[in-house]
């Protein structure tokens, strides 16, 4: 008898593989959807932890070692408020992080040829006579037109002043034709252009500009433009960053400081101008640590700060405080940073802001 034949097929049918098929591209596909979305959601939530945890920054780098104390113009007791109010808009004072930028200052050095450029320039200045020397390093130069003009520069690194007897001129009154604030400041530029003393950092800045009236002899801030006899241009380096701007010893009177008549033209309506600029070296600087503004604020209220500008008020409202540099008129090692306050009716004073761990001691 014969065994019968089977016909079982064990094998996948035609029907059988294409319903896997279809089924692994479902689920795959849902799956490699589910890895985009998860990899995308695990990215996003790792940069909003670093983003809301950022590692701390590396320490203040400290490059210039512990900073010599910043020389301050004496102050006594009675250039001082008796008492101080905060009234900012935030009813506090502001922060501004836990380190600033110092940075070196260039300092003049005597040469040779320093008497020589010294009376280059006075004679790019119309002082062509030989000068007087009445220091070490000083000398003076006199001339009478247009006006009694004296010079006295230092040869060393070429600070000077030029004065003149433009208040007891009333004729300069008489006549006045003064240029408009844009002009004013490109008068000042041009002027120092002429000999090279227009330096980067302040042919890049804005001047500021002080409208002055004349009044028995004196020069007093005038109201408007149309009441102004005078113009003060002061000229700064330009603002740390952008943001913080210098300070002198006067406030805001700038490094650069000048007195325009409108009665004269050119060159010869500077009637007055003091030039105190000394070189910063902008790739040399390190970080310091900074005491925050409430200590500032508290050393202001000790009577610790120096005072650049006392007001006309013994009760001093503060109502903006900031940082800035202190730029002095006289040599310094280091650009570095100060807390301003400012106040009603003209008042300034400065605390130091670098912390006090990082400046030498019995300075």
């Amino acid at each position: 008898m014969t065994e019968a034949k089977d016909n079982t097929n064990t094998g996948l049918t035609l029907t059988e593989a294409t319903h896997f098929g279809r089924l692994f591209i479902k689920y795959g596909g849902i799956m490699l959807a589910v890895l985009i979305v998860g990899r995308i959601f695990l990215r996003s939530s790792i940069a909003f932890w670093r983003a809301m945890n950022p590692p701390p920054p590396p320490p203040p780098t400290v490059g210039f070692g512990r900073l010599p104390t910043i020389n301050f113009p004496e102050k006594t007791d009675k250039d001082k408020p008796e008492s101080y109010t905060l009234e900012t808009p935030t009813g506090t004072t502001p922060g501004f992080g836990d380190r600033a930028k110092v940075f070196l200052m260039l300092r003049s050095t005597p040469s040779l040829l320093s008497d020589q450029r010294a009376k280059q320039i006075a004679s790019s200045y119309n002082f062509i006579f030989e000068p007087e020397v009445i220091g070490a390093n000083i000398y003076r130069w006199r001339k009478s037109q247009p006006l009694e003009m004296q010079l006295e520069m230092d040869i060393f690194n070429h600070h000077f002043e030029i004065s003149s007897n433009y208040l007891s001129l009333p004729e300069l009154l008489a006549n006045s034709n003064l240029p408009d604030d844009f002009e004013a400041v490109q008068r000042v530029k041009n002027f120092l252009k002429t000999t090279n003393l227009l330096p980067s950092d302040v042919a890049s800045a804005a001047g500021e500009i002080v409208y002055l009236k004349s009044l028995g002899g004196e020069l007093k801030q005038a109201v408007s433009f149309s009441d102004a006899d005078f113009l003060q241009v002061d000229l700064n380096r330009f603002p740390i960053n952008g943001i913080h701007r210098m300070f002198g010893p006067n406030g805001y009177e700038g490094a650069i400081h000048a007195i325009i008549s409108g009665a004269l033209s050119g060159s010869s309506s500077i009637v007055s101008l003091d030039y105190t600029y000394q070189a910063v070296d902008y790739q040399q600087y390190e970080t310091y640590p900074i005491r925050s503004s409430q200590q500032a604020w508290k050393i202001l209220q000790s009577g610790e700060a120096y005072i650049a500008d006392l007001g006309s008020q013994p009760a001093v409202i503060i109502r903006k405080v900031m940082l800035g540099y202190f730029d002095s008129k006289e040599e310094q090692n280091y650009l570095q940073p100060i807390y301003v306050f400012e106040g009603d009716d003209g008042f300034l004073g400065y605390v130091s802001a670098i912390s006090p761990e990082y400046v030498q001691a019995g300075e």
